[in-house]
């Protein structure tokens, strides 16, 4: 016999608990709770949208920073890591746009192949373009 709650084998069959956790043997348990799945979470796409435009907003800053210390570094041989930590961020923050705008066109039911030429195709002006696009709809 095996406990319907913790999973522990149990000797006797005659048992009326679990020795392990204390379940109650005798306690009917149905199946189709067994058996089912978690309910699914609703997504708000308007939440989404906030969530995209945020991070579409943080990229922008990463662009602008990133040439002004980039203009720093050029102009004084100095602050070479904070250019590249910079950098970093930019990429960081573009990986982290793609992924929110790819699952804003799955939630718009819109097609894959568009969103792979947009965004590689012409990198950072596909990324713009598409940014608009979704939020146009």
């Amino acid at each position: 016999m095996i406990c319907y709650e913790c999973g522990h084998r149990i000797k006797r069959n005659f048992a009326n608990f679990c020795g392990h956790c204390g379940f109650d043997l005798n306690e009917k348990v149905k199946l189709s709770a067994l058996n089912q799945a978690p309910p699914k979470e609703a997504i708000n796409l308007d939440d989404e949208i906030d969530r995209v435009t945020n991070l579409f907003l943080l990229w922008n800053f990463n662009i602008a920073a990133s040439f002004i210390f980039y203009i720093i570094h050029m102009k004084t041989d100095n602050y070479g890591y904070l250019f590249l930590i910079i950098l970093f961020m930019l990429i960081l923050s573009w990986m982290l746009l793609l992924i929110k705008l790819h699952d804003i066109a799955l939630l718009k039911h819109d097609s894959m192949k568009k969103f792979v030429v947009a965004n590689f195709g012409i990198p950072l002006l596909g990324t713009f373009y598409y940014f608009l696009r979704m939020m146009k709809k």
